[in-house]
């Protein structure tokens, strides 16, 4: 898609630098400016403009050399996107006009149900909210210069940024010190950025020391030992004495990245950087609001912040976004009726990132949180979002009735879906999603006074059904202690389900799901964890999955505090791709369940339960293959599931005639497309 350029003459004289800005922000289809990166090649599609048609309504227009005492139309537009939404009423729609615009957004005025206030980009052509310095991109020969005694590729700005060593107190979960800048306020990040050509993330430094070290080994004595120092990518580290930013671009010598090392540009004059600071700037604020829209933006240039605050407000949109970064991205407070569609976002993990690395070294952000602030987050909905690369991605402990559906999660290496320790009060729907690469998919925390209660409402939790999750790659937890050249260190397998210290698991409802995995479970507990393990004072249902190994075969065993839940297991098909035929006959019986306390389960689980091929449309034991799991004719799979209650939501209910298939994909069903205006197929591959 090429660039549309305004009509009207005076929007046609736009500076050649937001043209040039607009061209390489569109991506592989903007032409040649795209055709090489001087960084490294972007790790996913970047944005391109939309054509959605203008909905009814009055129009006014911003442009990048706009004026903000002209009249606001599309001959005469304005120039600040805070003096637009100013003087926006009920039923404005706000057009921005292509370019980049560097401003914090605040949104004042609320619409109404039938006439809410719209931004968005202008039709063809796109337009970038950006919080940060824009010295960095504009004219990087001027904002840095190489540093004395520093070490090899490091450079400092020119200009000292004194607004960078304020010490806000924010209320933000993961940014106010909670996990890990505890008692260790010193070491927080203070900026974070992108490279400009391919928005593939830098690290944002916690100490001087790792943006120097010439190692990226975890040679260190423990996790965050203060005196050993790692390089973990090109990155930023704010130094509070000189009120300086120091920069390094220095290549990731790390044995075994291969294509994902970073053999681009050094010097730092030569490239766009995106650089965002300080801490607690919100680049989008949309606090107290009602009837609101965002539509087809490039929000990025938050630092150690909330790109997106979302606070006390209802009944907003979020449509066709692409996000970058934030920490988190979105922060939602007391807020009802949400909708977060076909936006895609990319978070703070680089190809060269690790657990590790982000976690004690770097900046651990969520893509999503939520606050249990009164009144409490509801009726909330996201759908066909891509949340990728990211060190944790959405913490929805804090919203009632939430649907979460045709989303692509792929490549976090900590937590995917954090819906936190048992609630009395729970309504989360996740369906026809692809979970893929997380260290671990479903999680929790228990972190506030009145969570795991003894009893909770009727129907209260957590439904999981007919989503595909593919643990057959991993992620980097850690990068190796001694060099490693065979690179098995980037595909460290995930968990299914797990937790944090120990709490009360959520009342899970997990049916009609297909998960994959490469090799056994942890502990080889039933269903990849979600049958076998958190299991203590819950409710459990684990009916009609499929649970299906490349290597060696699905585990049988169980937790010891299996007893005190109430736990229903049955009709899920197990199946080893590789061993799977050696034991097809009697696998049940020579695998029979060794709990760790040897307390036998009750004889009605697994009644139902089947070894078997389910003879799946294409699935090897090739992790890196592509795959699909719809039924064959003949698989075994085909009613062969237990009956489910009417009152359980199913999205294929009435495709699954007869008697329930086991797994995601009931016999004839058309696989269902996720990620941005459909773009994926609900295996990951792209349309």
């Amino acid at each position: 898609m090429t660039f549309g350029l305004p009509a009207a003459a005076t929007a046609v004289c736009f500076r050649i630098r937001h043209l040039l800005i607009g061209l390489i922000t569109l991506g592989p289809s903007a032409g040649a400016w795209s055709a090489e990166f001087a960084s490294h090649p972007p790790m996913r599609p970047l944005p391109t403009a939309s054509s959605r048609a203008m909905a009814d309504g009055p129009a006014r227009f911003v442009a990048v050399d706009g004026d903000d005492q002209a009249d606001g139309s599309k001959d005469h537009p304005w120039r600040s996107i805070n003096y637009a939404l100013r003087q926006a009423e009920p039923g404005a729609i706000i057009c921005l006009r292509g370019g980049t615009y560097y401003e914090r957004v605040i949104v004042p005025n609320s619409g109404t149900a039938e006439r809410p206030i719209t931004l968005r980009s202008y039709s063809g052509e796109l337009a970038t909210i950006d919080g940060g310095l824009r010295e960095f991109y504009e004219e990087p020969a001027k904002a840095w210069e190489p540093l004395t005694g520093g070490a090899e590729h490091e450079y400092v700005s020119v200009r000292q940024y004194p607004a960078f060593a304020e010490r806000p107190i924010l209320s933000a979960f993961m940014t106010n010190g909670w996990e890990p800048f505890q008692g260790k306020e010193d070491e927080r990040p203070v900026v974070l950025g992108h490279f400009g050509d391919s928005l593939v993330p830098l690290h944002g430094y916690r100490t001087l020391g790792d943006l120097r070290d010439t190692s990226m080994l975890w040679d260190i004595a423990g996790k965050s030992d203060t005196e050993g120092a790692m390089y973990c990518g090109p990155g930023l580290w704010f130094n509070p004495r000189t009120l300086r930013i120091h920069v390094r671009l220095a290549p990731t010598d790390l044995e075994g990245l291969g294509d994902l090392a970073y053999r681009g540009e050094t010097d730092p004059r030569k490239i766009p950087l995106c650089v965002s600071g300080p801490i607690g700037a919100d680049v989008v604020r949309i606090n107290g609001i009602r009837h609101f829209t965002m539509q087809d933006l490039v929000l990025r240039g938050a630092s150690g912040s909330t790109l997106i605050n979302l606070a006390g407000s209802e009944n907003v949109q979020l449509e066709g976004l692409t996000i970058y970064g934030g920490a988190p991205a979105i922060m939602v407070r007391a807020t009802t009726g949400v909708a977060v569609t076909h936006c895609a976002f990319r978070s703070l993990a680089a190809p060269w990132s690790s657990r590790a690395s982000m976690k004690y070294r770097g900046t651990p952000s969520y893509v999503v949180m939520s606050e249990p602030n009164q009144p409490e987050n509801r009726d909330f909905e996201f759908a066909f979002n891509e949340f990728t690369d990211g060190h944790d991605c959405v913490y929805v402990r804090w919203i009632k009735n939430l649907r979460f559906h045709h989303n692509y999660v792929d490549n976090f290496n900590d937590d995917g879906l954090e819906v936190g320790a048992r609630k009395r009060d729970q309504e989360v729907y996740a369906y026809q999603n692809l979970f893929s690469r997380c260290l671990i998919t479903f999680t929790l925390h228990e972190i506030c006074p009145d969570e795991s209660p003894a009893e909770v409402d009727a129907g209260s939790g957590v439904y999981l059904t007919r989503n595909i999750v593919d643990l057959r790659r991993g992620t980097m937890k850690r990068p190796p202690m001694t060099p490693d050249p065979s690179g098995a260190y980037l595909d460290q397998t995930g968990i299914l389900a797990s937790d944090h210290g120990g709490p009360t698991w959520p009342n899970y409802f997990f049916y009609h799901n297909t998960v994959l995995r490469a090799d056994d479970s942890f502990r080889d507990y039933y269903g990849f964890g979600m049958g076998g393990q958190g299991l203590r004072r819950t409710i459990r249902r684990t009916l009609n999955n499929c649970f299906v190994q490349l290597a060696g075969t699905p585990g049988l065993n169980f937790g010891p505090d299996f007893t005190t839940g109430d736990v229903e297991i049955d009709g899920n098909l197990l199946w080893g791709v590789a061993e799977g035929p050696s034991v097809a006959g009697d696998f049940f019986v020579k695998s029979r369940p060794v709990v760790f306390r040897k307390t036998p389960p009750p004889e009605s689980w697994m009644k139902h339960d089947q070894f078997a091929d389910p003879q799946f449309a294409g699935l090897t034991t090739d992790p890196k293959a592509p795959f699909d799991v719809t039924l064959r004719e003949e698989s075994p799979a085909v009613d062969a599931g237990v009956a489910v209650p009417a009152d359980w939501f199913d999205p294929l209910r009435t495709e699954d005639a007869g008697k329930p298939d086991q797994g995601a994909l009931p016999l004839g069903a058309k696989p269902w497309m996720i990620g941005v205006r459909g773009r994926l197929t609900a295996f990951g591959a792209a349309q």
